[in-house]
């Protein structure tokens, strides 16, 4: 910005500090827009039991927002002159101050499905103030291009302070904002930071007027050709690919460990980046060497995803996306237009940015049963490579040679063979055979990106031992019921997370089995506690395969609550799992969020709840917070016993868990490892982490006699979490 504001012309001493008022009113706008992004998610996240399909429906929501804000900028910027343009848009902004702070409103009634209640209450909640936000960045860039200042013509570089702004919001969220400041005071700070920025709004608008370039809109307009619809779709298709990657890692990274705004931010922040780095004066990572690097990250992550090493395979996964993302942005910025096209080439990069929404939040369910949106949108960006005509000009080896490529992994695989299943000399031969062939496709875009989605496509029924049997597709995830490799076993898969399994075998088909079984901790429980009926009434939240209810006792009752209905017709109506029909035919099903659904029963009612609730292999969060501990003792009896299962690879909410306790003066008691039963097969016995939480010591004094458990510790003194305020950085291992 110096250089430009040095090289304004004389006479025009005032315009030489229109790029800072003009830097600092974008910056404040894009910090404002993606604050508020994950602040208002994580305040509607409960309602929808901690879904990571929240975020991608929600970022669907911002990137419509934000496309609807551009067309409002395009149309008015063609339709008035620059005064009224101003007026306009400050009366659009004084117009959302009476909506301020950003609320939820506490009676709103869930209406269809999840995806429409989701898309109403974000419009309701913060629709207009989005939208106002998301119109300034290109009417105020807009309205310099009218301006006397020597950097006028090309505004584009205004473009990185508001990157900035988006930059600082996504780092500052989850490492100061929200671990310093409750929602509530959040909320309160950025209605007062918007009605600032209105007022900064207000003066860029008066210094465009002041230092106007008369009849320079007008001029500069006849004078810029219109673009070919072919370039136009291209910006299209160049922001699309990006979009709709950035989701799709979103989905991949939160599933496994939380829906947190820690885990959306990360892909977001770099997806940001990129952005800033694309529109930089001086790009410090070049467009030529994304270029070169883009292929060779794109084939190591389809042969690790191949070799299913998945605890790594997530820093690979954001690498890949973020030098996919400099790559199509880098050739975006190098191909936009001259300022008098700008906000019509806003407006088609922010359609392609909306499609890449509603691509995965809409289509992608619809269309798939599987998480298919995520490599297709990879092989799609690998088709966009900036190449030479001579290798875009299309030859039938283009489709021959992806297409004997698949035509070889469906041998395989309807002839049974698996190319992992033959010794590590074997994996080494095939996996440099495949990534080699990769490479010599990488030069011509379409023969490439056809040849890494049939690899990424092949990949589950290639490379996976076990029997795929039947696969469904909710809002909540992908259930996937497989026959393992040893054809012992029936299991539910929710994407990589097993959530339940059972025998094969008559004999032991009702026995409890893999997180549940005997000699687990949920065994323990009942063993320990469950003597002379005193956990006779239980509520079991999250039902998997139901193998819990398996724990039998004359009289005992079971309420069993579930977010969703695919869940339950699997366990109850499918045909792949009997546990509920043997176990506990009479068992009541309540179908809705958890805690949502806890809040309705009448207290006092249960001798034991069971906390079970995962999404693939994440905890939502709303779950474990001192507001909600306090709803499930008001349900429990005085003697109840409150039962978490925490297992996770990537947090450890023992700690968390064990602080609220002590915060609420309640007891925490949690297991050591002990495997005492023969070892019956990986899906009979699996290691898991529990926590049981009681009014008083002596509730739980059975579990410490007779099975060796411990007092459960906060690890250090610290807030608990609640409602208003968590800390996912302090739960990670």
């Amino acid at each position: 910005m110096t250089t430009i504001a040095q090289a304004a012309p004389p006479g025009v001493r005032g315009a030489v500090l229109l790029p800072w008022l003009y830097g600092a009113a974008l910056f404040a706008a894009a910090l404002l827009l993606f604050w508020i992004q994950p602040l208002y998610v994580r305040m509607v996240l409960p309602r929808f039991g901690g879904a990571p399909a929240v975020w991608t429906t929600a970022a669907m929501f911002f990137q419509a927002a934000l496309l609807a804000g551009y067309l409002y900028a395009h149309a008015l910027s063609r339709a008035l002159p620059l005064r009224r343009q101003a007026l306009a848009h400050l009366v659009l902004l004084g117009s959302v101050l009476p909506l301020l702070p950003p609320a939820i409103d506490a009676g709103a009634a869930h209406s269809g499905g999840p995806v429409t209640a989701l898309l109403a209450l974000l419009a309701a909640g913060i629709g207009l103030p989005f939208f106002a936000l998301a119109a300034t960045a290109p009417l105020l860039q807009r309205w310099f291009s009218h301006t006397r200042h020597a950097g006028a013509p090309d505004p584009y570089f205004l473009y990185v302070a508001s990157n900035a702004g988006s930059l600082t919001a996504l780092a500052a969220y989850p490492f100061v904002i929200e671990p310093a400041r409750g929602i509530a005071r959040q909320n309160r700070v950025w209605a007062g930071a918007y009605a600032a920025l209105a007022l900064l709004i207000a003066a860029c608008a008066a210094a465009a007027w002041r230092y106007r370039e008369a009849d320079a809109g007008a001029a500069a307009v006849a004078a810029a050709a219109a673009p070919a619809w072919r370039e136009r779709l291209y910006w299209v298709a160049l922001a699309f690919a990006p979009s709709s990657l950035m989701l799709g890692v979103t989905q991949h990274i939160s599933s496994e460990i939380a829906a947190v705004p820690l885990m959306w931010l990360v892909p977001l922040t770099l997806y940001v980046l990129t952005f800033v780095n694309a529109f930089a004066r001086r790009p410090p990572v070049a467009l030529g060497w994304a270029v070169r690097a883009q292929p060779i990250l794109v084939i190591v992550l389809a042969l690790v995803w191949m070799l299913n090493i998945y605890i790594p395979i997530f820093l690979l996964h954001l690498v890949s996306f973020f030098v996919t993302a400099l790559m199509c942005h880098g050739e975006l910025a190098r191909r936009r237009p001259p300022a008098a096209r700008l906000t019509e080439f806003y407006l088609l990069m922010a359609a392609g940015g909306a499609l890449g929404g509603a691509f995965n939040a809409l289509a992608a369910p619809l269309l798939f049963d599987t998480i298919a949106e995520y490599p297709l949108v990879i092989a799609a960006a690998c088709m966009l490579r900036p190449a030479a005509a001579a290798a875009r000009a299309f030859r039938w080896a283009d489709i021959v040679l992806p297409a004997v490529l698949g035509a070889g992994y469906a041998a395989l695989v309807h002839f049974g063979v698996h190319p992992l299943a033959h010794g590590k000399l074997a994996i080494v031969l095939y996996v440099e055979a495949l990534g080699v062939a990769l490479y010599l496709m990488h030069g011509r875009p379409l023969r490439f990106g056809l040849a890494v989605a049939v690899t990424l496509l092949a990949s589950g029924p290639l490379h996976s031992a076990e029997d795929v049997l039947a696969r469904y597709r909710s809002f909540f995830g992908v259930h996937t019921v497989v026959r393992d490799e040893s054809g012992r076993f029936r299991v539910l898969l929710n994407g990589i997370t097993v959530h339940g399994a059972q025998h094969l075998e008559h004999a032991l088909r009702h026995e409890p089995t893999t997180f549940y079984h005997r000699d687990g901790p949920l065994g323990q429980l009942f063993s320990a506690l469950g003597a002379g009926g005193r956990l006779r009434r239980i509520a079991l939240v999250g039902l998997g395969t139901g193998s819990a209810v398996c724990h039998r006792a004359p009289e005992r009752e079971w309420t069993v609550i579930e977010i969703d209905p695919t869940v339950v017709a699997i366990a109850r109506d499918s045909g792949w799992f009997d546990f509920l029909a043997a176990c506990a035919p009479r068992a009541r099903i309540v179908t809705g969020d958890g805690r949502l659904a806890l809040a309705g029963e009448r207290d006092a009612a249960f001798d034991l709840v069971i906390l079970d609730t995962f999404s693939s292999d994440a905890i939502p969060v709303h779950m474990v917070t001192r507001e909600a501990v306090e709803l499930y003792f008001r349900k429990l009896a005085p003697r109840g016993v409150l039962m978490f299962h925490i297992s996770n690879q990537y947090l450890d909410l023992a700690p968390v868990l064990a602080a609220i306790a002590r915060s609420l003066g309640l007891a925490a008691m949690a297991p050591g490892p002990r495997f005492t039963l023969p070892f019956d097969g990986r899906f009979s016995q699996m290691e898991s982490r529990w926590i049981a939480l009681a009014r008083a010591p002596v509730d739980l004094a059975a579990l410490a006699a007779d099975e060796g458990w411990v007092a459960a510790e906060p690890a250090a003194p610290g807030r608990p979490w609640t409602d208003d305020y968590s800390n996912i950085l302090q739960a990670l291992k």
